[in-house]
């Protein structure tokens, strides 16, 4: 019940100093339970004690934030909860976490790739490498490059009159990844790849110039980051008009039974085998990393807001795996 006007009783003769934000009608000023109290500057109401608490547009702006800042809150402990490394899905500290975790992994990362994929990992990693369009005489670029096996590949497709550039945030895997490309070389010194430039750096700023490649590939990195549109918009950056990416990665799957199967070979096969090198949390990572991940369709419904004009993502290994292939 609005209150007549004798009612009200006024303490200023502005209600310019009053707290309630200057959007609030007056109606909302004399119903507001919060600035029922004397201690308001500009008017105090007389209203029924039994009145349930009615806000203005101040209180309502004040309890929405305390909402937001508990819901955050609540997720921020929720993402602690979570199997895996410390912090690794904690907002603004997930970076510094899987880099630590990827520094980790890096002395036994490709031979657990080869027993947990029976080696099928390089047969999807040539596919993306294919699917990117890389040819002789380009420039390519391996974000996220990791060990350096997809960084190599294209050095191979594009040959010595192209160049590659290999990129990752972890100091530890590229330091393997340039012990693998010159052992490479000297098991097989005939072949003529483009020699791989490794760089660490943050796949969320690219340190190119706009159109500075041809062709471009991402293995395993995409559901790392902590930005995941923003990371595709600095590859859609970097890319010259036409050029295509390749971005591989494990398969958010929509479909029940593969979902259900890929839980399981991660569960009973994956995390015992790293336990036995110790890296148990960080291969648990892997399924909550995955279940977070953009689907199919979500991905390449990404990739079209940041500037790809054609988008599309391929199931390959079973489903448990996915390739989006992204033409800008």
């Amino acid at each position: 019940k609005v209150p007549s006007p004798g009612s009200i009783r006024y303490l200023s003769s502005s209600a310019r100093d009053c707290s309630v934000a200057a959007g609030s009608s007056t109606r909302d000023k004399m119903q507001c339970s919060q600035h029922r109290k004397a201690s308001c500057k500009a008017f105090a109401v007389h209203a029924p004690r039994q009145s349930p608490p009615i806000h203005c547009v101040s209180c309502r702006a004040r309890r929405k934030h305390i909402v937001q800042a508990t819901s955050s809150s609540s997720s921020s402990q929720q993402a602690e909860l979570l199997p895996g490394p410390r912090n690794a899905f904690v907002p603004g500290q997930e970076s510094e976490s899987r880099r630590q975790l990827f520094n980790r992994i890096s002395p036994v990362y490709d031979e657990l790739n080869d027993r947990l994929s029976l080696g099928q990992h390089r047969v999807w990693k040539r596919m993306a490498v294919k699917w990117c369009g890389a040819a002789p005489g380009q420039r390519a670029l391996d974000v996220c490059c990791g060990s350096g096996d997809l960084a190599m590949l294209l050095a191979a497709a594009v040959g010595q009159s192209g160049s590659v550039t290999g990129l990752d945030f972890a100091a530890d895997m590229l330091q393997d990844a340039s012990s693998r490309e010159a052992a490479a070389a000297a098991d097989a010194p005939w072949q003529r790849p483009a020699k791989v430039s490794w760089l660490q750096g943050d796949a969320l700023e690219l340190p190119f110039e706009d159109a500075s490649f041809d062709a471009a590939t991402m293995g395993y990195g995409l559901r790392n980051v902590a930005d995941i549109p923003r990371a595709l918009a600095e590859l859609a950056r970097v890319l010259l008009p036409g050029a295509k990416c390749a971005v591989l990665d494990f398969n958010n799957s929509s479909q029940p039974l593969v979902d259900s199967l890929q839980g399981l070979l991660l569960e009973q096969v994956v995390v015992p085998a790293a336990a036995l090198y110790g890296l148990e949390d960080e291969y648990r990572y892997l399924r909550p990393s995955i279940k977070r991940f953009p689907t199919g369709r979500e991905q390449e419904q990404l990739a079209r807001q940041v500037g790809f004009r054609h988008a599309v993502h391929y199931e390959i290994g079973f489903g448990m795996m996915g390739c989006l292939v992204a033409t800008k």
